[in-house]
C-alpha cells in the first residue's frame, strides 16, 4: 500500500468503528442495547435487541432465564453459555452475579432432609438394626446417629479409602442404594423421594442476596454431571432460544435453510 493512501485507511477505519459502535449503543436514556453484534465462526449476527424488548414488549426473563430485581443486573447469555467453569470462574461469579434471583438461575435447589421412615422401616418391614447400621460390633457396638461419626458433607459418589470414613451423604446413599437401586437410577429426579426441595428462589430477602449452601453449590451433587456438561454452549444456546421462539410463534428465521438471514457474510 502507499503512503500516501495510509491516512485516508486510517480515517476510514475510525469512521466505521465510530460507527458500528453507535449502531450497536444504546440511545440517549435507554440501558437497553438498540442491537447486539454477536460474533460467530458462520458469521456474525446483528440482534434486534431493542426490538425484541420493546416493540415485542418480551420481558427480561424470558431470554435471560432470571427475573432482575434491576435491570443492570441483566447478564449477557455468554457469561455462562461458552464459559469455562474453572475455578476462575468460581471465584468471580459470585461478584459478578449479584442479583438474588441470578443465583436460583442455575442453583435451584436445595436439599433438606425428610423423614423417610425409622419406624416403617423396622416396624413394617421387619429391618433389623443391623440391616443398616454396622453389623460389626468393633465398628459400632450399638446403633448410633450416622452424624457421630460421618461428618457432613456433599455426595461425592467415590467409594470410600480405607481407614477413612466417607462423609454422611456418601455413607447414607452407600446403605441405601443396596435395597433402593430405583430410585437412585432416577438420579436428580429420585432426590425429592427422600429429600424435601427448598426452591432457592423463594429464599431470596427483599435486597435481593441469597447465601448459598455450599455443599449444593455444585451442579453434580444433584444432576451427577458437573455444570460444564449442563450448561449448552452459545450457540446451542442461541439456536435453541432463538429459532425455538421463532419456530413457536411461526415468525421471523428458523430451520437450517434460514441461516442467512441472521449470519452475515464471513
Amino acid at each position: 500500500m502507499q503512503k500516501r493512501y495510509l491516512p485516508v485507511v486510517t480515517v476510514t477505519g475510525i469512521l466505521i468503528a465510530i460507527a458500528l459502535v453507535g449502531y450497536l449503543m444504546p440511545g440517549p436514556g435507554d440501558s437497553i442495547p438498540k442491537r447486539v453484534l454477536l460474533p460467530n465462526a458462520g458469521g456474525a449476527v446483528v440482534l434486534q435487541h431493542a426490538a425484541h424488548a420493546i416493540d415485542y414488549k418480551i420481558p427480561c426473563q424470558t431470554c435471560h432465564h432470571e427475573s432482575p430485581v434491576k435491570r443492570e443486573n441483566v447478564q449477557r447469555c455468554t457469561s455462562c453459555h461458552g464459559a469455562t467453569f474453572d475455578a476462575a470462574f468460581v471465584k468471580s461469579h459470585v461478584a459478578r452475579f449479584n442479583d438474588g434471583p441470578s443465583c436460583a438461575t442455575c442453583h435451584h435447589y436445595e436439599l433438606a432432609s425428610k423423614k423417610w421412615g425409622h419406624e416403617r422401616h423396622q416396624g413394617e418391614l421387619g429391618l433389623e438394626c443391623g440391616d443398616c447400621h454396622h453389623k460389626d460390633a468393633g465398628i459400632e457396638p450399638e446403633p448410633q446417629n450416622c452424624a457421630n461419626c460421618h461428618d457432613s458433607g456433599a455426595p461425592t459418589g467415590k467409594k470410600p479409602e480405607a481407614g477413612t470414613p466417607p462423609n454422611l451423604a456418601d455413607a447414607v446413599h452407600t446403605r441405601c442404594v443396596t435395597c433402593h437401586e430405583d430410585i437412585f437410577a432416577n438420579k436428580e429426579k429420585g432426590c425429592a423421594t427422600c429429600h424435601t426441595l427448598k426452591p432457592v428462589r423463594e429464599m431470596v430477602p427483599p435486597k435481593g442476596i441469597v447465601k448459598l449452601n455450599p455443599l449444593y453449590a455444585d451442579c453434580a451433587v444433584c444432576h451427577g454431571k458437573p455444570a460444564q456438561k449442563l450448561v449448552p454452549g452459545s450457540m446451542d444456546a442461541f439456536h435453541k432460544q432463538c429459532m425455538g421462539c421463532h419456530e413457536k410463534l411461526g415468525k421471523g428465521p428458523f430451520g437450517k435453510k434460514s441461516c442467512s438471514q441472521c449470519h452475515t457474510g464471513k
